[in-house]
């Protein structure tokens, strides 16, 4: 359910920041989703699209860049892709610590039609 969540605050932000910018209609919405941030790229899409019907964001395309997660070493501060059961840094062997890239949901870009003059 947090999926609709986070879908519809997507929605209110593009709907806010395009009226702000005196656009009528948000044609294209680009988000990031990390393999580690315990959404899903589908639900959060087909929740957009569900959420966003009736409003300046209905019909936009979202196009979703997936983040794959990342260990840090905290012995060499190297950071590298977590990999299924190997956790070793592969510069020094130690065993690399979760980092926060990977856990990340945001709204890289918005793109909008633009707004009709009115005499």
């Amino acid at each position: 359910m947090h999926d609709y969540h986070k879908a519809k605050q997507m929605v209110d932000y593009a709907t806010t920041k395009a009226r702000k910018l005196g656009k009528k209609k948000v044609t294209k919405i680009v988000i990031k989703i990390g393999d580690s941030s315990g959404y899903s790229s589908d639900s959060v899409v087909m929740y957009f699209n569900e959420v966003s019907a009736g409003t300046i964001c209905e019909g936009a395309f979202v196009e979703v860049e997936a983040v794959k997660s990342m260990l840090q070493c905290p012995k060499c501060g190297e950071i590298f892709p977590r990999k299924l059961m190997h956790y070793d840094c592969p510069v020094c062997g130690k065993e690399g610590l979760p980092s926060r890239i990977g856990t990340e949901i945001e709204i890289v870009s918005i793109e909008t039609e633009p707004a009709i003059a009115c005499p």
